[in-house]
């Protein structure tokens, strides 16, 4: 069965498995990976906020408009399109994934995908039904896109991941005639106690040319920071015909100006919490594998290069 994701404009034919602009080309790392470049990525801590993870029903903590965010500190303007999620999901704005799960584990459902206390959330249950959704009004050729986001500490089979991935990109593990993808937030490893992230740039994937043990990626650029998932805080990504950078808070964190990884034309925003039962053996001792994970979306906007 195929879908179309429909921007305004633009139709996207992409399989069921991964409705809309998203696929998982980045969630197939292997433990090796994580973290590294050429050489050994940096980490780079940042300061935690409130421990508590969210709980369901809980109202938004602290003033959302006050965030530090990387538009305010480094003056992106006005956003060319933006969600606060201040109601219903817009099924004009959003494609919410309807299929088989991650690799054919569990089952992405409608169902896990809600608004509730003006935050998107995104549930994933302990049979592997979860969500992810792709934003129509997301997708542009170079520009900016920053998120507010908070997870809480849950099993570690939950890989959150926000992700650009190619207009046109087919829906396989790495997008038909390359096009590269970048996830510039993505827990995958984490122990389920939310204390980090990683910024995946994967880049050159054409068939024919992939890197054994990437499933399609023949090529990756990444890092990691230190941070306190279970607080709200704000994730950008910075794409310009010079330079790729990521921010947490306003800060950068991640940064590379080779103009072989930049991706090749139009990329999309898709917002996935995935089910990785293989990475279940990592969850921290203390954390009980049958709570459900929640990964809540303050806002979302999208800015011009």
């Amino acid at each position: 069965m195929s879908f179309s994701f429909r921007r305004r404009a633009v139709v996207v034919a992409v399989t069921a498995v991964t409705v809309g602009v998203s696929a998982l080309a980045a969630l197939h790392e292997s433990s090796a990976d994580i973290g590294r470049t050429s050489a050994a990525a940096d980490f780079h801590p940042v300061p935690t906020g409130r421990t508590a993870p969210p709980k369901a029903g809980e109202a938004k903590t602290g003033d959302a408009a006050g965030a530090v965010t990387a538009a305010r500190s480094r003056g992106w303007g006005r956003p060319l399109a933006a969600d606060e999620f201040d109601g219903p999901l817009d099924p004009e704005a959003w494609e919410v994934y309807d299929g088989d799960g991650h690799a054919g584990n569990g089952r992405r459902s409608p169902s896990a995908v809600t608004v509730v206390d003006g935050a998107l959330r995104i549930t994933g249950l302990p049979d592997g039904t979860t969500g992810g959704l792709g934003w129509r009004d997301g997708d542009q050729e170079l520009g900016r896109w920053e998120t507010r986001l908070r997870m809480n500490r849950a099993c570690a089979c939950y890989n959150a991941n926000l992700l650009l991935w190619p207009v046109n990109g087919g829906g396989d593990t790495a997008p038909k005639d390359g096009g590269g993808e970048i996830d510039y937030m993505e827990t995958y490893e984490d122990s389920g106690l939310r204390t980090g992230a990683n910024f995946f740039l994967h880049y050159d994937q054409r068939k024919g040319s992939e890197q054994k043990g990437r499933e399609g990626n023949s090529g990756r650029v990444a890092d990691h920071v230190e941070v306190d998932l279970t607080a709200w805080h704000t994730f950008a990504v910075e794409w310009t015909a010079k330079e790729i950078n990521g921010y947490v808070d306003g800060r950068r964190w991640f940064h590379t100006s080779d103009p072989d990884v930049r991706p090749p034309g139009p990329m999309g925003q898709a917002i996935q919490l995935d089910w990785m039962p293989e990475l279940k053996k990592l969850t921290a001792p203390g954390i009980d594998t049958r709570d459900s994970a929640v990964l809540e979306v303050d806002w979302i906007r999208m800015y011009g290069a």
